[in-house]
């Protein structure tokens, strides 16, 4: 039985621009939460800044319990379920739910508006599990051809990308027209349309990326070597992976320093650069430079290698944090250089999920064991958690500082706003080069691992017959 030929069948340009399709969705609730939930939930649902960032932080240690068991389960579960794409429809269900409801203000008291923002922040998060860890293990069923797997992972960076770009111009814009005047109708309003738009999309793409079975059933029985199906075997399985929890490093604080910032960049632009009509546009170049970029990074990939790519990212990234740090940020053509030169440093987003996958690769070309969906879950945990962290980290240096929601800014408070939104993303931007030094897994050794994969998974499936 060839793997190959199969995998040529299932995986072709239409089910790359599906994916895509996929995650472009699911950037209609992530990207909405975390570019305008903390100013939501200060500003207009009206919780403090610290409430609002032991809220996130609370949140996230729940994501920490959450995540793994889900992952665990999707393995454990996957033949019973029909596949991951099972799980991506009632994640995708519930995530359009909850996104309304996160961005709605019930008439509660105090209290108990701050009781219905952890329920639903939370089962926000939950539901993003559900829809979004299958999501990232999915191309991994679907082939082990390495050129596909970048253009799969690509093609879900590009899409995620023009997501995020066309929530930052018109989010704002769709916020006040809906709103007209009422900003909690305006928020209200414009979740609903998202998920009204989110979901058919996520619907199209389960139908049309379907997991190949024969690879599909080769990882599963590798899955079940050595360290079974048991909790404790996948969490091994995860942390004896060196170069995995090499990405893992790296993740959180790369995740730490981008979304970090975009969870705190309004306050930077509305209140420091000075210019609420720039704003969105502002917040949204640097991920149009990454819509041009993204098309050439499996090329790049192909040329350099995925490490030296992540590598130079993360470099010209830091040019552009000190570059609106250090101003003059009030001057328009200047801040618009320093987030295109920013912006430049989204590449690495579409080399990550391939690093995991060549990790998963090389750990079962030694030990014989894989669980991608656990993997998977625990790249998505990095994030959550690194989110979470950097933006309460980010809430909590403004706070430091003296900003007050609705109080008059000081040159303290302004300071304060420009360090939590661009000197904390630069330190994390900073470390997250360390644990790509320590990943060894080259491009020439991953396609020698690979061919030596595949003669073993058609001999296991040979061996089921």
């Amino acid at each position: 039985m060839e793997t190959k030929n199969k995998t040529a069948q299932n995986t072709g340009w239409m089910q790359i621009g599906a994916y895509g399709m996929g995650n472009f969705a699911c950037q209609l609730s992530f990207t909405m939460v975390n570019m305008y939930l903390a100013y939501f939930y200060t500003d207009v649902f009206g919780l403090s800044a610290a409430a609002v960032a032991t809220l996130l932080l609370i949140a996230k240690i729940w994501d920490g319990v959450n995540d793994p068991m889900m992952g665990a389960f999707m393995d454990k579960t996957y033949a019973k379920a029909g596949g991951y794409r099972t799980y991506m429809i009632g994640g995708a269900v519930a995530l359009v739910v909850f996104t309304i409801l996160t961005f709605s203000v019930p008439g509660f008291g105090d209290q108990a508006k701050l009781v219905y923002a952890y329920v639903t922040y939370i089962g926000l998060g939950m539901a993003y599990t559900v829809m979004n860890v299958p999501f990232n293990a999915l191309p991994s069923k679907m082939t082990d051809n390495p050129k596909r797997l970048n253009q799969l992972f690509a093609s879900s960076m590009w899409a995620g990308g023009l997501g995020s770009t066309v929530l930052g111009m018109c989010t704002m814009p769709l916020i006040l027209f809906l709103g007209k005047g009422v900003q909690e109708a305006g928020y209200q309003k414009t979740a609903i349309v998202y998920a009204v738009i989110s979901l058919p999309l996520v619907l199209a793409m389960v139908h049309i990326c379907k997991e190949n079975p024969d690879l599909a059933r080769a990882k599963e029985l590798a899955a079940k070597e050595n360290s079974g199906t048991s909790f404790s075997g996948f969490l091994k399985s995860v942390f004896t992976n060196k170069n995995l929890l090499c990405v893992y490093s790296y993740m959180f604080c790369a995740m730490f320093s981008q979304i970090g910032r975009a969870s705190t960049a309004f306050f930077y632009y509305m209140f420091c650069v000075g210019n609420p009509a720039w704003a969105s546009v502002l917040m949204s170049l640097s991920g149009v430079v990454g819509l041009v970029l993204i098309p050439f990074i499996p090329a790049l990939i192909g040329r350099y290698g995925k490490k030296k790519v992540v590598v130079v990212s993360q470099v010209i990234q830091m040019i552009g944090l000190i570059m609106m740090f250090a101003g003059p940020y009030t001057n328009i053509p200047y801040t618009i250089a320093a987030n295109l030169i920013y912006g430049l440093g989204s590449g690495y987003s579409a080399c990550v999920g391939s690093m995991i996958v060549d990790a998963l690769d090389h750990y079962e070309y030694k030990k014989g064991v894989r669980n991608d969906g656990v993997a998977f879950a625990f790249n998505g945990l990095m994030t959550k958690i690194s989110a979470a962290v950097a933006g309460s980290a980010g809430l909590m240096v403004m706070a430091a500082f003296g900003y007050t929601n609705g109080a008059e800014l000081t040159e303290q408070a302004l300071c304060g706003i420009n360090i939590g939104v661009n000197i904390v993303p630069l330190a994390a931007a900073a470390l997250a080069i360390v644990p790509l030094l320590i990943f060894d897994l080259s491009e020439e050794k991953m396609k020698d691992i690979r061919t030596a994969l595949k003669e073993r998974r058609e001999e296991m499936l040979n061996q089921q017959q």
